[in-house]
């Protein structure tokens, strides 16, 4: 039996005033990858929203399926497309140092898609 595991970020009071989001969806080699992958997001994402680089990110969730040990999906939350467009560009070298260093981990490189947030209930 798969465990389903859920890694959340508290959102702040302004959760009302997301209006995207970033959908990566990230294919492991294993299981195993898939743990090392959580920790590095988990910790990189810690660590960016002590500085100037995640302070506009309204938060984010990190997704393990339950029916598929390699896949996770990472939702990123953010109240422009630009504050989110800004953060995803090639010139934010902590964002692609981390997608460099996961790299032997992925069975491909990560599919990402911006969607608009219609509605935010948690």
């Amino acid at each position: 039996m798969l465990k389903k595991q859920i890694a959340f970020t508290t959102l702040v009071s302004y959760t009302p005033n997301i209006k995207c989001s970033k959908h990566n969806r990230v294919r492991f080699k294993s299981l195993e990858d898939r743990d090392k992958g959580r920790k590095m997001f988990t910790e990189f994402f810690a660590s960016i929203r002590k500085d100037d680089l995640g302070k506009e990110m309204g938060g984010h969730i990190i997704l393990d399926s339950t029916g598929d040990i390699r896949e996770s999906i990472i939702l990123t939350f953010w109240e422009t497309k630009e504050d989110m467009d800004k953060f995803y560009s090639p010139q934010n070298k902590a964002l692609a140092s981390l997608v460099e260093r996961a790299k032997p981990l992925f069975e491909k490189m990560p599919e990402r898609t911006d969607y608009a947030v219609s509605e935010l209930s948690l």
